[in-house]
Order: structure tokens, then C-alpha cells, then sequence
């Protein structure tokens, strides 16, 4: 681990040091030192990102791109700062009419950006499109709901078949679209040039370059402090470290732990917060080697999450045990705890073979998390294989289950509630689909119909105790701490720990 550590060091040292000096023509990342935009305090926040977003249609991509369309899109209900929700957005209220009605009520005479209407007819067609969208990123969230209507233009009235308490929570991560615009474009199209309710609008792209939102005149709440915001994208950290450095970002998102205390180092503010996202190694158990409970066990003991957070992340990532603790600060009642000799006599001298997947560039130091994980799992006895994919393919073949052995991606509860994972991850009907078990199943029914969470609480830690401790489909690794930096003058941004990002009070 620490020769990792020493390998990945000198090689940012090197590339630093060479962006740094070449920064100044990296107009594409938001022009140089001289650019008068940037100096002036005119001209839109330039924020610099890890990677592209794979698409802006929030009915199919994964919720890392909502830092992009959350500027022009807004989430049917918002969440305060304990990530339970509140009453002040386009949603405002809701009821339990009975065990399996939920009804709410949407703020009156809110339009879209293009002049459709943000009524209660374009909340219910959004849920709906999240339920039944083939590649729906929530669509394992919502299967239980039967019926969704409009009674009238502020009322939505949601039906299950069974009790579901946490409808409410789902409702955060769901944003608006307009019907009509959605329907005529497409998934597609909409991503293009999307159209929301939120305080900035799509204002262009160049392909592969930059997507650029200006403010919205007639945002219905309050509206944005900036003109606007330009977004970019750099896979490199010391890219993104150069940039800021040289005053070409605003600011620059997703510094690794050396990138951010080179930032400090050289008087650039830097902000580090512990994220509810959990990067996790999800073991397919209907495959082989993972077929094999033994070979899960093993798995689960070999990989020491410590000494990853230790020895890439020089502390700053908190090592998690847990699946189903979503919220930050906290952890499981019973856990694994690596042991590399037990994990090789599990093994009994036999050399299965892995191949580890990850999305390349999409998290911060997966490169060196992968072949940690690899590095354990050699040691105690497996024939580890890469595969490194871009998250969009990543994420396409998982649903289309085309991904054997282990995959390592982040876990991202933008519902503070448990089963967002369990859904999401656990049950048969899954995103990930790894992990098959009708006791699962029947005990994440059981705890959805509960009043609430806290009532599902017991089940829930049952739930992470099966899947992580006894069946070893899941193998958390750490949590995210998550540090971004910004440019002389340059305050109000507000970062969430459900990956959510505020810009509408930065100014500069």
C-alpha cells in the first residue's frame, strides 16, 4: 500500500508541475489567468468537475450528473439540513390517507421554463415516467405504486399495492420534467437541452467541452446571485488542482486527498466534507467464482477497508462496515473485519479467478481502490483480471446483469432512508440484481411497511447483517469526504452530503 502511496505521489508531482505551467492555454476549462470574465467578477461561475456528465435526463442518469441538470431541474420535494423533507418546494405538503394513499399537494402557478405548466398533471406523467421507463435509474423504487392521478391541478394522489412509508423520500430525487417538451424529444433530446422549473436554464454546450445554464428571470423562489454557470470537466486531479491554481475555475470539484492538501498547501481555500456516498465491492453470486459462498467469504475477509482509507486516502475517507447506514456518522451493529490468513485457507489452495470492474476516472483515487482490492485478493490466493469501463457502460451492463465477478462503484443515497439500498441494491428486482434471496425480499417488504423508518430500523439491520455478514454479497469500503477548492473571492457554494451542489448564492 505505501509504495502506492509513493508511485502515485511522484506521478502527480510530475503532472503537476507540467499542467501548472500549461494552464494558462487550457481555455477550454474556462480561459486563462487573463480572462477579463473571470477577473471582473462578470460572466458566469466556471465550475470545473472530475468527469462529463453521461447524461442530463434524470428519468435514465445516475444521480452523480445532478450537479449539472439540479441547476435547471428541480426535485418534486426538497430536504432540510438533517436530509428529511420539507414543505418549500414544489411540493408542499402530504398525507397519508390511508396504509396505501399517500396524497400531495403542489405549489400553484409554477411554470417551466419553455411555458408548459408545473402542475400537478406534469408531477403525476414524472412519476409515472420514473415507474415505467425501461431504463429508469429509479424504476426498482416506485414497482410497488398502482396508481398515480391528478385529481386537479395542485393535487397528486399515489396508490400502492402494499404500505410504503418512505414515498415522501423517494419524491426528493425525483425531479420535474415538462410532459409535452419530454414526450417530443425524447430521452435523448431532453438531455441535450433539458427544461425545468430551477433557477438557472440550459443556456448551450459545446460537445465534449463544456455545458453552459444562465440565470432564470423568472425562477418562481429565489433567485440566483450569478449570471450563471459553466461547466467543465477534467479527468486528472492535478488538472483540476492546476486550474483552480491558476485562476482559470472558479471552483474545481472532487480533489483527491494530495491534490487538496497541495491546495492548502499553496493558499487556495479548500473545503472537505463526509458524504452519505459509500464507495462498495459488489460480488455477483450468480456467477462464477461468486456462486460459491466460500469464495464470497473469502473475498469479504481478504479486502482490509483500513488499510485502503489509510494508505490512498491518508485518512481522509471513513472507513464504513455497513450497507444500510446511509446517513453520515453512522455504522452497523455487526460488520466484517478483514482477516487475510482466514480468507486464504477458505481458499484451501485453489486460484479462482476475478475480474474486478470500475468505472475509470468517475471517483476519486478508483484507480488505486481497484487494484488494492486486487492486490488483496491475490494474496490470498485469487487470479485477479481489470476492466475498467466508463460509468454510463458501467451502469448499462449492471442492469443488463453482463457483469460477472466484482464490480466497485459508489452507493449514493440521495433518499436518506434505508431502503434506498435496499431497492436499490438488495432485492431480486434490483439495480445490481447480485445478490437473489427471497428472505431478502420478504424482509425489505416487511420493512417498508412499517409507519416509518424508525419502526423499520430492526429489519433494516437485519437486512445488512444477511447481506454482509452472512451471505457476503456486499463489501463496503469507505465513505467519501469530499474536497473542492475556490478561486480568490469566490464563496457561496454549497455542497450537500447527498451530492447536491447550491450555486445560486456563489458569487465572486
Amino acid at each position: 500500500m505505501m509504495i502506492m502511496k509513493s508511485l502515485r505521489s511522484r506521478r502527480f508531482l510530475a503532472l503537476a508541475a507540467a499542467l501548472t505551467v500549461a494552464s494558462a492555454g487550457l481555455t477550454g476549462c474556462g480561459g486563462s489567468d487573463s480572462d477579463n470574465s473571470g477577473a471582473s467578477g462578470t460572466g458566469p461561475i466556471r465550475a470545473l468537475l472530475a468527469a462529463q456528465p453521461a447524461t442530463l435526463d434524470p428519468i435514465v442518469g445516475a444521480r452523480s450528473a445532478q450537479i449539472v441538470w439540479a441547476t435547471m431541474l428541480e426535485p418534486l420535494i426538497n430536504t432540510g439540513s438533517d436530509l428529511a423533507p420539507t414543505d418549500t418546494g414544489l411540493v408542499t405538503s402530504w398525507t397519508r390517507t390511508d396504509a396505501t394513499t399517500w396524497t400531495f399537494k403542489v405549489r400553484p402557478d409554477i411554470s417551466f421554463s419553455n411555458g408548459e405548466k408545473a402542475d400537478a398533471a406534469a408531477v403525476a406523467n414524472t412519476i409515472m415516467l420514473t415507474r415505467d421507463s425501461a431504463a429508469s435509474q429509479l424504476k426498482s423504487y416506485f414497482g410497488n405504486v398502482t396508481a398515480i392521478e391528478a385529481p386537479d391541478a395542485t393535487t397528486v394522489v399515489v396508490k400502492t399495492k402494499t404500505p410504503q412509508y418512505d414515498i415522501p423520500d423517494l419524491l426528493t430525487t425525483v425531479y420535474l420534467v415538462p410532459p409535452k417538451y419530454y414526450q417530443e424529444k425524447g430521452s435523448e433530446g431532453f438531455a441535450a437541452a433539458p427544461v425545468g422549473t430551477g433557477p438557472y436554464v440550459w443556456s448551450g454546450a459545446n460537445a465534449g467541452r463544456d455545458i453552459s445554464v444562465k440565470r432564470n428571470p423568472d425562477y418562481w423562489g429565489t433567485k440566483a446571485t450569478n449570471e450563471g454557470v459553466t461547466f467543465t470537466w477534467a479527468n486528472e486531479a492535478a488538472q483540476r488542482l492546476a486550474l483552480i491554481q491558476s485562476k482559470s475555475v472558479d471552483v474545481s470539484f472532487d480533489l483527491p486527498p494530495a491534490q487538496a492538501s497541495a491546495a492548502k498547501a499553496a493558499g487556495v481555500e479548500v473545503v472537505s466534507t463526509e458524504t452519505a456516498m459509500k464507495i462498495i465491492a459488489f460480488l455477483d453470486s450468480t456467477k462464477a467464482p461468486f456462486d460459491d459462498p466460500k469464495l464470497r467469504e473469502a473475498a469479504a475477509l481478504a479486502i482490509d477497508r483500513d488499510a485502503i482509507v489509510k494508505g490512498i486516502f491518508d485518512g481522509q475517507a471513513v472507513a464504513d462496515a455497513g450497507l444500510l447506514n446511509v446517513k453520515p456518522g453512522q455504522q452497523p451493529t455487526q460488520s466484517v473485519t478483514a482477516d487475510a490468513a482466514k480468507a486464504k485457507e477458505l481458499l484451501g489452495g485453489a486460484t479462482p479467478t476475478v475480474q474486478i470492474t470500475y468505472p475509470a476516472a468517475q471517483y476519486t483515487n478508483i484507480e488505486e481502490v481497484s487494484q488494492a482490492v486486487g492486490g488483496s485478493l491475490e494474496k490470498a490466493g485469487f487470479k485477479v483480471s481489470y476492466v475498467p469501463l466508463d460509468y454510463g457502460t458501467l451502469v448499462k451492463r449492471i442492469v443488463g446483469r453482463q457483469v460477472p465477478g466484482l464490480s466497485i462503484f459508489a452507493g449514493v443515497p440521495n433518499v436518506a432512508v434505508p431502503d434506498y439500498f435496499v431497492s436499490g441494491f438488495m432485492k431480486t428486482k434490483s439495480i445490481t440484481g447480485n445478490c437473489p434471496d427471497p428472505q431478502i425480499d420478504t424482509l425489505a417488504q416487511q420493512a417498508l411497511e412499517q409507519n416509518d423508518a424508525q419502526q423499520a430500523a430492526p429489519l433494516y439491520e437485519q437486512l445488512n447483517t444477511i447481506g454482509v455478514v452472512q451471505k457476503h454479497c456486499y463489501v463496503p469500503l469507505y465513505r467519501q469526504v469530499f474536497n473542492y477548492a475556490t478561486g480568490p473571492g469566490v464563496s457561496g457554494v454549497v455542497f450537500g452530503p447527498l451530492n447536491t451542489v447550491d450555486f445560486t448564492k456563489t458569487t465572486r
